[in-house]
Formats: structure tokens, C-alpha cells, sequence
């Protein structure tokens, strides 16, 4: 079931997204290249093969390593992990850039740049608790076009959980990247988008945009208001379009 709230918080100086009602399903479905190997930064034996440089346990190949996310989003372990191109260049880090990693690790914060000349690395992927996860994205395009999909499927989701067996589906049109890219500016102050209020009219269905910067227990408490209300994204089912409704101008709601 596609989830009611969708959190975001993102730094786009550093590249990472703090974020709840994402899974690591939605992350791998979106994936353009499946990682060529992965670093896992807190698992036990069992999983993947011990590596002796780096004290870590690894996947290696693709498929392996499909396998691994697919079973990652059935599981309740709190993987983290980090993708690597090849094995010959992650057994030359040093000692302080593994002190690095397993920092990271413990502490969900980097010490220096968390993209890695050595592991080529695209991600860094931290599940959190409370269903929370913190990603660091190369590109933070591809966290756009992860969010596009999670709103797309969460908005679907809502608008045909009550019709009946007779009644066909709605079927959502793709939400654009350059809409996503409107809402920017609201997701680096840290923003809910509540599927639970999704209000509609005329066939234009609209998503509230609240602003909960660290909030975090407003998430599950419905500590957030009309007050904190700074936008709306909104799709037209008649047209199969997507447009964002600014209702209060950031630097005025912060």
C-alpha cells in the first residue's frame, strides 16, 4: 500500500535526502543501472562474502545485487550500504577512508565528501529508524525522478482505493521532473506531502505541501496545521497534467 505522507528533507549541498514514506522498493524500481557491487556497512554473516581489506562484507555482480534489494525491502534489518565499481580499487582504501565509512555508518553524517574516488560510488544508502532513510544521491536526479514516481503511485493509490469491483482504475500520467523541480525550494527546508488531505475539485486533485522543517514527530502525530500550508501540487484528470499552487511564499512561511 502506497503510503499516506511522504517526507522530504533535502541538502543539496551535501546530496542527501532525509526521508519517510520512500522505500528501498521505489528506490530500486527507479534505478536506471543496478549498482555493479555493494559495500555493506553494518551487516552480519550470511549476506553477501566477507571482504579482508576492508573488514566489510560485500556483494558483488549485478544480479546478486538486485537480489539483495529486492530481499532488503522484505526485510526489517536497517541495511546500509554503499555502491563500488570494482574490487581492485576498494582493496586500496586506506585505513582512515574505512574509519570514514564506518563513521558514517554509526553517526548517518559524513566526514568528508561521501562520493569516493576510489569506490566510484553513486549512493549511500542509510535506513534509519521509524521508517525513516537518509540517501546521498551523485545525482540528485534521480532522487527528482524517485519522488515524481512515489507521489505519481501514492496519488493513484488514493484515488482508487474506494472504487468498486466494476469501476475501472485511474490511471495517473507521469509526474514531469521540471514540476518536481518547482517544489525544490520547499524540500530543502524539510516538507510533507499528506495523500490523507489530498483535497479535490473539478477533477483536479491536490496534494498540501506542509512545512515541517525537523518536525519529525509531526509525521505521525499530525502536528501540522493550516498554518504550515505553503503549497499544493496538483493533477488534472481531464487534461493529465501536473502544476504546483504556491499558497505561501517560503521565505515568509520560515
Amino acid at each position: 500500500m502506497a503510503s499516506e505522507y511522504i517526507y522530504v528533507h533535502l541538502d543539496s549541498v551535501t546530496n542527501h535526502v532525509l526521508s519517510k514514506g520512500i522505500t528501498v522498493v521505489d528506490f530500486q524500481q527507479t534505478l536506471k543501472k543496478i549498482p555493479n557491487n555493494i559495500l555493506l556497512l553494518n551487516t552480519e554473516k550470511g549476506i553477501g562474502e566477507y571482504e579482508t581489506h576492508t573488514g566489510f562484507r560485500i556483494v558483488r555482480d549485478r544480479e546478486n545485487v538486485r537480489r539483495f534489494l529486492e530481499e532488503a525491502g522484505r526485510s526489517e534489518i536497517k541495511y546500509k550500504w554503499v555502491d563500488f565499481e570494482n574490487l581492485e580499487l576498494l582493496r586500496q582504501l586506506t585505513p582512515v577512508e574505512i574509519s570514514e565509512l564506518l563513521y558514517i555508518a554509526h553517526a548517518h553524517t559524513h566526514l568528508h565528501s561521501p562520493f569516493y574516488y576510489k569506490l566510484q560510488n553513486n549512493y549511500i544508502y542509510l535506513t534509519l529508524s521509524d521508517g525513516m532513510n537518509k540517501v546521498y544521491y551523485r545525482y540528485l536526479d534521480q532522487f527528482y525522478n524517485l519522488l515524481g514516481k512515489s507521489i505519481r503511485e501514492a496519488l493513484e493509490s488514493k484515488i482508487n482505493e474506494k472504487r468498486n469491483f466494476f469501476q475501472k482504475s485511474k490511471v495517473i500520467e507521469k509526474l514531469p521532473l521540471e514540476t518536481i523541480k518547482e517544489i525544490v525550494p520547499y524540500l530543502k527546508e524539510g516538507v510533507l506531502l499528506s495523500l490523507k488531505h489530498v483535497t479535490i475539485e473539478e477533477n483536479c486533485y491536490c496534494i498540501p505541501i506542509y512545512l515541517l522543517e525537523d518536525r519529525l514527530r509531526a509525521i505521525n502525530t499530525n502536528g501540522f496545521s493550516g498554518k504550515d500550508l505553503v503549497g499544493m501540487i496538483c493533477y488534472n484528470q481531464d487534461t493529465g497534467s501536473w502544476t504546483v499552487e504556491e499558497k505561501l511564499p517560503l521565505l515568509s512561511s520560515i
